[in-house]
């Protein structure tokens, strides 16, 4: 080749060679840069996230399954007599504990047991407010008041105790026994 063929401005050095390993022409673009997405996981392996449920997937909890009509007449009336006896041991003070854990448990479960707990629940708690206000009048008064809050007191805890059994029975009947004489504190 003599000097004449060369043209003007023209690079005779070879030029490197591609490092992807594509001849690329002198003198033309390079091609854009593709950005490759991860790869997808495979739909058996756990998401990345951890073992959680998948987006829009369920995260409540199921529901418990409705009891038979027979067992839950049982549980009501249990909340009633043993809410009857917690309140003649300890004399009303802690009397509301067994029917509010008892109510927490199966009022999913039966109409009964829900109705039947608030019930309990609202006549135990009416007791509390009973024996705890008679108290703090009594002191308040200089002790003048116990001649009052303590038949009062004594009245209604009895009062709480009949009329949990009686609600008792009802309740083992399946009947919505509606306590009276209560503070609706559970609707």
């Amino acid at each position: 080749m003599n000097d004449t063929d060369r043209t003007e401005g023209a690079d005779t050095t070879p030029e490197a060679a591609p490092q992807d390993g594509s001849s690329a022409q002198p003198g033309a673009a390079e091609p854009p840069a593709i950005e490759q997405a991860p790869s997808p996981q495979p739909s058996d392996a756990p998401p990345a996230g951890g073992p959680f449920p998948p987006p829009g997937g369920p995260t409540a909890q199921p529901m418990p399954a409705r009891m038979l009509e027979s067992e839950a007449r049982n549980w009501a009336m249990l909340i009633h007599i043993i809410a009857a006896a917690a309140a003649l041991l300890s004399l009303g003070t802690v009397s509301w504990v067994v029917p509010l854990v008892l109510w927490l448990i199966y009022r999913e479960r039966s109409a009964l047991i829900e109705h039947h707990g608030k019930q309990n629940l609202n006549l135990q708690l009416t007791l509390l407010v009973v024996m705890v206000g008679g108290v703090i009048i009594g002191f308040a008064t200089l002790f003048i008041g116990f001649f009052v809050t303590i038949p009062a007191m004594i009245l209604y805890g009895l009062y709480s105790i009949v009329i949990s059994f009686v609600a008792g029975v009802k309740a083992n009947h399946g009947e919505y026994y509606r306590i009276s004489l209560i503070i609706p504190f559970l609707r």
